[in-house]
């Protein structure tokens, strides 16, 4: 056995966790892609911005997550689950 075997299974599990947190983001933001659908049918009509919720409020208040925001209104890959039960239903949905 190499001095070096101990290193390349410590590589080889950090790709694999590497693979793994990607696979996760990609599920993430695909989800958020086809519940924007669903937010643009429920909102179909309502062209004044002010009398309508914002995605992020509309997911919060629909399927109990908060999502992530930078400083300057972009979407991040971090969410918060505020309500269990909500966010299930919303993974049951859209998360494939």
């Amino acid at each position: 056995m190499s001095r070096f075997a101990g290193a390349m299974q410590a590589e080889a599990s950090f790709h694999q966790w590497e693979r793994d947190r990607r696979r996760r983001q990609n599920e993430y933001w695909n989800a958020l892609f086809l519940m924007r659908n669903e937010y643009m049918e429920e909102n179909k009509g309502q062209y004044d911005l002010t009398s309508r919720p914002t995605i992020h409020y509309w997911a919060e208040l629909k399927y109990g997550f908060k999502m992530g925001l930078d400083g300057q209104g972009n979407y991040t890959k971090e969410y918060e689950v505020v309500e269990p039960k909500k966010f299930m239903l919303f993974q049951l949905k859209f998360w494939k």
